[in-house]
């Protein structure tokens, strides 16, 4: 399989140890993309990702921005211009969720995860675009969406919302950025072990964990490299013609539920 090697790589939302976007960071790094990370959270998770990423002779970044405040990303961009060169891949992956019966969701709850999951997603990648247009470059856009796209989960509405808001973002741009040889396509995780779900009221206990896995074919969560090398392919010549698609990296939970 091609991969993607050479290329400058900018992954948002991926500081965590245990979130999938330090698991794609690693998959284009292995691949031999030169790597910057960004969040706004967990400065020292990130730092350590680097120092690791560094000493096996990756190029790498971190950049603290806030995905939905459209100054700070371009800012970001320009930080990453400047250490390790013009973008090629943008993995839009910040996100944030809740668990709420949908009647007792409030305001707040809402603009926080709309302003991250879909404004700032908006704001990375139509940054991403106007770049590579600009520089007449091909270029690779991954956005990391859900199963929440195939199916809906109670208690995750507007988390849900934003998913299925992304997937029509997705195949928009892909339609009118094909002739400028730029893919964008998204990735959609199951049951991830991830940062991410710990706040879930549905994975507390071993019981749940035990009932989760049930519902999945494959037996097991995913780990975020996993969907890391999922996008990875989506990044990489092999998937030159693939654009306006989904790739669901679950474990066959959707396809097993129904």
């Amino acid at each position: 399989m091609s991969r993607p090697a050479g290329r400058v790589a900018l992954i948002t939302g991926a500081a965590r140890r245990r979130g999938i976007g330090r698991g794609i960071a690693e998959a284009l790094a292995a691949c031999g993309c030169a790597v910057a990370i960004n969040d706004v959270a967990a400065a020292d998770e990130a730092a350590e990702l680097i120092d690791v990423l560094r000493a096996s002779g990756v190029r790498a970044l971190y950049v603290e921005a806030d995905v939905s405040d459209r100054p700070a990303v371009d800012r970001m961009f320009d930080a990453v211009e400047a250490h390790l060169g013009p973008v090629d891949i943008v993995c839009s992956n910040a996100g944030v969720a809740a668990w709420e019966p949908f009647a007792r969701i409030d305001d707040e709850t809402l603009d926080r995860l709309v302003a991250v999951n879909l404004t700032g997603a908006f704001n990375v990648t139509q940054e991403a675009a106007r770049r590579l247009v600009a520089r007449g470059a091909p270029g690779r856009i991954v956005f990391t969406t859900s199963v929440h796209v195939d199916m809906p989960f109670p208690n995750m509405a507007v988390y849900g919302a934003t998913k299925q808001a992304l997937r029509a973002l997705t195949e928009t741009m892909a339609v009118e950025l094909a002739r400028e040889r730029i893919t964008v396509n998204h990735v959609g995780p199951g049951w991830v072990k991830s940062h991410l779900n710990d706040a879930s009221p549905e994975l507390r206990t071993e019981a749940d964990e035990r009932a989760t896995l049930g519902l999945i074919p494959a037996g097991r969560a995913a780990a975020p490299v996993e969907v890391g090398r999922a996008v990875a392919y989506l990044c990489g010549e092999d998937a030159a013609y693939v654009t306006g698609a989904f790739l669901r990296v679950d474990g066959g939970l959707v396809a097993g539920k129904y």
